[in-house]
């Protein structure tokens, strides 16, 4: 097989494949054993009817139509691959002329290629990000929702029901000034400011004191659970029998004990500071590169083929609803679970799959500019790698993905990558609430998870798609 390609408008080339008279013959021969397989002749086992007898059949013209489309498909692949090219998009190989056994056979395809879009700069790359380590307000949090957890109840004599109190009440309950089934409640323990009730019950019973009844009325909102009641006027009358407040322990040497078995309370504090450090840094990660990509994004230079859009939506779509398979959902459960309409699914999808297009052709404009190149070593690793996570050999898979026309998409994965570990290596972070100017790198730990973050198998993931 010999290729090659002329440039046309734009993106687009023509690619010419030229294949040897022992291809097409190997071809023919192909496609004469399969249909020797499929057709019934009487008086010849299967695959055993010599070639004169299948022309007369099934004729000699849809033989050889078989095997000349069973050979483009099959050279087309091969013939990107050689020549290094990244498609997007079927090809247009018009017209084809017929085959002829012995004899070469020459086609062409018109195919649009990924552009090589250009950055308006690699300088000054900068992000403003979440602080990398818990703040004192943050640890303060942690220890306000301990305390509530361990809080204890006392009771209260000495004065009237507050907004935050717990409240022992009875009451009768109508709506429209009639009684209604479950409108009696004897000696119920209530929090108020949970919103278990409108705001006006809770109201009513402010100020009031054990042994007092007061009176609550409203219209019944439209989130109650009896659409039959909505509109209509509810009355309670309410009856406090006890008033609880509720006590938070001191962060102490005894409640650090109590919550986690630590000898002082600066040790509690240490520890809940320790593991909002940990989650927050892999956040932290992720956050930067998040920004780092989307600042890279923002000075990309040309428009992104829709077709790319297109086929990175398609794709998002597909592994979204094989994850609602894997959940036992189908699409249409999860739209009327979530009152989303296909419409509106499609359109966040193809936002989304713009944003992830415009990064990669990014990444892609910045290994470029910076002269990064992956190397033979860097591609026959992240093969063994794959065929590894496969459990096939390194060969085999090679061979398959040559075949496919899909070694290109190791070499862009693996150039997303080292674009990726360029980038997080000179961006710039900025923390909220640092001084300005005060930007700095993350740690070389963080540096390294960002960098290495996209698994080996990541960059392979169309190539495998390919080959279904």
């Amino acid at each position: 097989m010999k290729t090659s390609v002329e440039k046309l408008e734009g993106t687009n080339v023509k690619l010419t494949v030229t294949l040897t008279p022992a291809e097409v013959d190997a071809s023919i021969g192909r496609s004469y054993a399969k249909t020797a397989l499929r057709v019934r002749i009487p008086g010849f086992r299967a695959g055993k009817a010599p070639r004169p007898i299948i022309d007369s059949y099934v004729g000699r013209e849809a033989v050889l139509a078989d095997a000349l489309e069973d050979l483009v498909e099959d050279s087309y692949p091969l013939a990107i691959d050689a020549e290094g090219l990244r498609p997007i998009g079927q090809p247009d190989v018009g017209t084809l002329d017929g085959l002829e056994p012995a004899a070469s056979y020459t086609f062409t395809a018109e195919v649009e290629l990924r552009p090589e879009l250009t950055l308006k700069s690699t300088d000054g790359l900068t992000i403003t990000v979440p602080p990398a380590l818990s703040s004192d307000r943050e640890v303060d949090a942690q220890l306000d929702y301990l305390r509530d957890r361990f809080a204890t109840l006392e009771v209260v004599e000495d004065r009237g029901v507050a907004a935050d109190d717990f409240a022992i009440i009875s009451f009768v309950g109508t709506v429209d000034g009639e009684a209604y089934d479950g409108n009696e409640v004897d000696k119920y323990l209530y929090e108020l400011g949970r919103g278990q009730m409108p705001v006006e019950f809770d109201a009513a019973m402010l100020g009031a004191k054990p042994g007092q009844t007061v009176r609550a009325e409203f219209h019944v909102p439209d989130t109650s659970s009896n659409p039959e009641f909505v509109g209509k006027m509810a009355g309670f009358d309410i009856t406090v029998h006890e008033i609880k407040a509720k006590h938070l322990p001191e962060v102490d040497d005894e409640f650090a004990g109590n919550v986690g078995g630590f000898e002082t309370a600066q040790e509690l504090r240490d520890d809940i500071r320790a593991k909002l450090d940990e989650n927050k840094a892999a956040a932290h990660v992720r956050l930067v590169e998040r920004g780092a990509r989307e600042t890279l994004a923002s000075r990309l230079v040309g428009d992104v083929p829709q077709a790319m859009i297109d086929s990175q939506a398609n794709d998002m779509l597909r592994d979204f609803v094989e994850g609602l398979q894997a959940r036992e959902l189908t699409i249409e459960q999860y739209l009327t679970e979530t009152g989303v309409t296909s419409d509106e699914l499609r359109a966040d999808v193809q936002r989304e799959a713009e944003v992830r297009v415009r990064e990669e052709l990014a990444l892609e404009g910045l290994a470029r500019a910076a002269g990064l190149t992956v190397t033979d070593e860097e591609i026959e690793a992240e093969i063994g790698l794959i065929a590894a996570s496969q459990e096939t050999g390194p060969e085999a898979l090679r061979a398959r993905l040559k075949a496919n026309g899909a070694m290109s998409l190791i070499v862009e994965g693996l150039t997303h990558r080292l674009a990726v570990r360029w980038l997080m290596d000179n961006v710039e972070i900025v923390e909220e609430g640092a001084e300005a100017g005060s930007g700095k790198k993350p740690p070389k730990k963080a540096v390294k998870k960002a960098a290495d973050g996209a698994s080996a198998t990541k960059a392979a993931k169309p190539a495998a798609e390919n080959e279904e």
